[in-house]
């Protein structure tokens, strides 16, 4: 009998360090899962924060650029009511502010060179305001027009495209802002 009762204890024994040993890597799976899980949510999170902040930059920019240009139209094409050379002066500054934030945040060459072109191309129309830019034509608002639509149209689409928005991508139109002869 006592054989029976050593072979009974030390295999109780064997199934008790056995069952302790699947428990134990079993546990050991699920804290290492549940740490891999934590880790995605936390970079989930980092790339939302920073999709967040890069739409809030690129928002802000575009927003003070088109001010900027809103303001130049009323120049142009409002001579009565003509908003002072300082004030534009003002909004380009606003502009040139507002991409320092898209400097630090953007993630993609194409936005960062897109935000440099609405960068140079506000800078063109305030040396032709100012009379030290080069000579355009007798009506310069056509020719800053599309200058500025163009800029802010391709620096819009590369953003869209670095966030992942949706929607219509299309290149800035030329033919739609001509108005057609008799």
């Amino acid at each position: 009998m006592s054989n029976d009762v050593l072979v009974g204890a030390a295999t109780t024994l064997a199934g008790a360090v056995l069952g302790g040993a699947i428990s134990f890597i079993l546990n050991w799976q699920q804290v290492k899962e549940g740490r891999r899980q934590q880790q995605e949510d936390e970079s989930r999170e980092l790339r939302r924060r920073s999709a967040d902040r890069r739409f809030q930059a690129y928002a802000d920019f575009l927003t003070r650029a088109r001010s900027f240009r809103n303001a130049v139209e009323a120049f142009y094409l409002q001579p009565v009511q003509q908003p002072p050379r300082s004030q534009l002066d003002s909004l380009l500054q606003s502009a040139n502010d507002a991409s320092a934030l898209v400097f630090l945040v953007v993630e993609s060459d194409a936005t960062y060179e897109g935000c440099r072109n609405v960068l140079r191309s506000l800078r063109q129309v305030q040396d032709v305001i100012h009379g030290t830019g080069p000579a355009v034509s007798e009506d310069p608002w056509a020719e800053l027009k599309v200058l500025l639509g163009q800029a802010t149209r391709e620096f819009q689409n590369s953003a869209r495209t670095e966030l992942g928005v949706s929607g219509p991508n299309a290149p800035w139109d030329r033919a739609a802002l001509e108005v057609p002869e008799a």
